[in-house]
């Protein structure tokens, strides 16, 4: 969202009438690790979707040869009132804009997976786990990694295709960012940057309250059709074992039952009964969504759960975090949108 729209929702001051909460936000810029003068505003955008988190930063009278320099990092971070800086976004500069008339800077840039985004992956991980592989281009890119260790080495991925010359094929025309999602994917990962560390796991499963009363605004919608109980068969046919492999998985539901049927060469059972489960998850993440806008917090982020409360019946439930678009004006308030997607989590079970 822009500006303008969290500006009109909230006004102006530290108390805006009908937002019920009182909000004196400070924002901090640290360019390696030197705070800049004159910060008036940000917008972050983040994102749990499998891209890079977005910033955009304005100063008055800034030193722009500061934001010039090859390969500087970003961090901007927040308080409310006299509360402790929580870093929002780290990353580097994509873009400058000088309001040569007011002396204002606008600082544009994404969070430290542009690196990844601009650097070919021209590397064969055959034999290495996805795990193994995101620790590694995350090391050689200078970044830390929180990665939550995998079984199966890459090259099951391609047994049918044996292995697609060792992944050689697949490296050599896409970036390590879409490499590393690809492996995210297969796991049933969310892969992302927090703060200057790599992210490769499953979502935190602890939800935080959301009353519909502290909001400012809040849509949700739902797909009726896939809010119907759903059935995935997944059929694998092995080429070298001549044998066949059945995976089911189901998710509850009122009317009929919504079924969808993939085939695909060469899977094991546990990889067919993994993809029947992670294919009915997506198709219910789908069957709810919310938008919501409210005054501005530093606790959520574009990783944690929430339960919406007090919507209306029919409509309270648990919802995943997926964006949040956060604007922040020391001069006039703090608001913030959310993006929310149903957590996913009717999945009955899986039957081989």
């Amino acid at each position: 969202m822009g500006c303008r729209y969290f500006r009109s929702r909230c006004g102006t001051g530290e108390r805006a009438a009908g937002c019920g909460v009182i909000r004196a936000p400070r924002l901090q810029v640290l360019v390696d690790g030197a705070a800049q003068d004159g910060v008036m505003a940000a917008d972050v955008f983040a994102t749990s979707l499998m891209s890079a988190d977005r910033f955009r930063v304005q100063l008055a009278g800034a030193d722009v040869e500061v934001f010039r320099q090859p390969g500087v990092r970003v961090e901007i971070s927040a308080a409310v009132s006299d509360a402790a800086w929580t870093p929002l976004v780290i990353g580097q500069v994509d873009g400058l804009s000088w309001d040569a008339v007011h002396r204002v800077l606008d600082v544009e840039g994404r969070d430290l997976s542009a690196v990844l985004m601009e650097t070919q992956a021209g590397e064969t991980f055959a034999n290495q786990t996805a795990s193994e592989i995101v620790a590694t281009v995350a090391a050689r890119n200078g970044l830390l990694a929180d990665v939550t260790a995998t079984q199966t080495p890459v090259g099951r991925y391609y047994q049918g295709q044996h292995d697609r010359m060792t992944l050689g094929q697949y490296a050599r025309a896409q970036t390590e960012w879409d490499l590393l999602a690809w492996l995210a994917g297969q796991e049933g990962f969310e892969l992302g940057m927090v703060g200057d560390r790599l992210s490769f796991g499953q979502r935190d499963g602890s939800a935080v309250a959301l009353d519909a009363g502290s909001c400012t605004a809040i849509e949700v919608q739902q797909q009726v059709g896939l809010s119907r109980p759903l059935r995935v068969t997944v059929r694998s046919w092995g080429t070298r074992t001549g044998k066949a492999v059945e995976a089911q998985a189901d998710a509850s539901g009122d009317g009929t039952v919504w079924a969808q049927a993939i085939v695909r060469p060469n899977l094991s059972a546990e990889e067919a009964e993994r993809l029947a489960k992670r294919t009915v998850a997506d198709l219910r993440r789908h069957a709810w969504t919310a938008q919501v806008s409210m005054p501005g917090e530093l606790a959520l982020t574009a990783r944690s759960r929430v339960t919406l409360a007090g919507a209306g019946a029919g409509w309270d439930r648990g919802f995943d975090v997926t964006g949040v678009d956060r604007h922040i004006d020391v001069r006039r308030g703090f608001m913030q949108h959310l993006t929310l997607q149903n957590s996913g989590e009717a999945t009955d079970g899986a039957a081989a």
